[in-house]
């Protein structure tokens, strides 16, 4: 069972109910160790005085706030600890929001907040009803790890979720940070009508669970790779960006390719022709459904699981030949 990271109290208006803050999310990044190239030697980091070049013990550093010219106001951790605000560790409640007031650039972490004893299950309970019916989220500030939060309580199911939010002087704003400001260009009515079509037909139910980190995968059948002495599958490069003049071309295939026939309105004449022979084309292709939409490595992925001979030096174009459906015999390769 997971270890609360912060215990406190929440409190709104006059009700207070003692809580626990619990992690929601994990980092499932595979993590690498640095060595020296052609050595199993860890390269390690340490603190070193950049004058004497000796290391220096972590108990022996203290804060220093840049004053310019080699000149520092030295502060001890512990006088930050003494300054540091709601040391009651309240998380105290200051009003209430609705729950799509706050744009999402805001957003951080995200916490679970649970009840500390069941006796304190029915004032929690109240709470988290409260807020599930007025659609609304909790704004409050607290203290955690010397730092004070901004967070946002909000329902989460069976529980509170409490997301730490960034003030407003961190959130950076567009002109200040772009090159220069998109310009809101007049947009073709035809165009319009296909790219909302296309939107429609890829509409989805948000599932979290049809989604993973295909990256992490391929990072992990890369070492998987290395270990066997394999040759290392490339992934397909990034798409080319698209030519405005090939813009309603563009749509109408990825709407043939989202099944939703071509777009409609007064281009949609003129590239009837060219529709007919996509859906032609589409015939010819079916038997090797969608493999062309696939990167490399999934293709690659794909003959591992049927074990064709050879796939680990076969082309892109040979890995498609390879998975068609026409009989082939097979047998397990290295």
């Amino acid at each position: 069972m997971a270890r609360a990271i912060w215990t406190g109290a929440l409190s709104f208006g006059l009700v207070t109910v003692p809580v626990a803050l619990y992690s929601a999310t994990a980092d499932h990044t595979t993590s690498f160790r640095q060595i020296q190239r052609g050595t199993s030697d860890r390269v390690r980091i340490r603190r070193v005085n950049e004058r004497t070049g000796q290391e220096v013990e972590f108990s022996e550093i203290v804060k220093g706030y840049d004053l310019g010219d080699d000149q520092y106001v030295v502060i001890e951790p512990k006088e930050l600890e003494d300054i540091a605000p709601g040391r009651s560790r309240v998380i105290e409640v200051t009003g209430f929001v609705e729950l799509d007031q706050v744009d999402p650039v805001y957003f951080t972490s995200t916490y679970y907040l649970a009840p500390r004893g069941k006796e304190y299950q029915e004032i929690y309970s109240l709470l988290l009803e409260a807020l599930e019916d007025s659609r609304r989220a909790a704004v409050a500030n607290f203290v955690m790890r010397g730092k004070e939060y901004l967070a946002a309580i909000r329902p989460g199911g069976p529980v509170l979720q409490l997301h730490t939010l960034h003030y407003a002087d961190e959130v950076r704003t567009p002109a200040d940070e772009l090159p220069s400001m998109p310009e809101r260009t007049k947009v073709d009515h035809d165009q319009l009508a296909a790219a909302r079509r296309l939107i429609d037909a890829l509409s989805i139910d948000w599932d979290p669970e049809q989604y993973q980190d295909s990256y992490e995968d391929r990072v992990h059948e890369l070492i998987d790779a290395k270990r066997a002495g394999n040759e290392i599958v490339s992934a397909d490069a990034a798409p080319e960006a698209t030519n405005v003049v090939d813009l309603m071309e563009a749509l109408r295939a990825s709407l043939n390719r989202a099944g939703a026939g071509a777009a409609s309105g007064g281009d949609a004449q003129k590239g009837k022709g060219k529709e007919e022979k996509s859906r032609k084309e589409a015939t010819v292709t079916k038997i090797t459904k969608d493999l062309s939409g696939l990167s490399k490595a999934e293709l690659y992925a794909m003959a591992g699981e049927q074990d064709i001979a050879g796939r680990s030096k076969m082309t892109r174009e040979q890995l498609i030949a390879a998975l068609g459906p026409a009989p082939r015999s097979r047998r397990r390769s290295a």
